[in-house]
């Protein structure tokens, strides 16, 4: 689903374990339900610049934060976006 790192797509053995539901804030669980692969660089982005990640129909969407888009719209991420065309599934 991630194809490496789900925000920026490095590959795979540069990326980490992110909990959707954050370990520490919210007590989430860890397993790959609750996970997605970010490289440090993006971890580090979600975590300090509040991004939003959700997952919705097997995609990973990533929801920037007011200061960067004031829409909030979401972003397609993982190996989805590569290969999305705007008729097969809507955001979350």
């Amino acid at each position: 689903r991630d194809g490496g790192c789900a925000f920026c797509g490095t590959t795979g053995s540069y990326a980490e374990a992110h909990h959707l539901a954050w370990w520490d804030r919210d007590t989430g669980p860890t397993n790959l339900n609750n996970g997605v692969l970010l490289c440090r660089t993006d971890h580090q982005r979600i975590h300090h610049d509040g991004w939003t990640i959700t997952t919705h129909a097997g995609q990973v969407w990533f929801t920037p934060p007011p200061h960067i888009d004031p829409t909030r719209t979401p972003r397609l991420g993982g190996r989805a976006r590569f290969d999305y065309t705007p008729d097969q599934a809507d955001g979350p």
